[in-house]
């Protein structure tokens, strides 16, 4: 019965420590520099990965924060032009990878 009572205490001990399951999955994104601000193009998806599944769009015209820039290992075409260049950025709440390619700084 005492080893049934230990595990609620070390869970709360380590939720309450700030290492819930919220901070594995920050430690699963990428590293964040300066934001720099970005306007898309056009339309755009903002994925989970670097050409992975969408997560929604970035519309056209309008802003987000471009936290940090990746290249990948295979190239892509958006928006007219071929390139490896995504950056990862921040669309109203949303975190996820852009084609480069599509957006342009402010």
């Amino acid at each position: 019965m005492k080893k049934l009572l230990l595990v609620p205490a070390a869970l709360a001990a380590f939720t309450a420590a700030g290492a819930g399951l919220s901070g594995v999955a920050a430690a699963d994104s990428p590293a964040v520099t300066a934001c720099t601000t970005v306007k898309a193009k056009e339309n755009v998806h903002i994925r989970a990965s670097m050409g992975g599944t969408s997560l929604g769009l970035f519309y056209k015209d309008t802003t987000a924060c471009s936290m940090s820039r990746h290249t990948s290992a295979t190239s892509y075409t958006a928006c007219g032009v071929t390139s490896k260049t995504w950056y990862y950025i921040d669309y109203r709440g949303t975190r996820g990878y852009v084609a480069a390619t599509c957006v342009s700084y402010v």
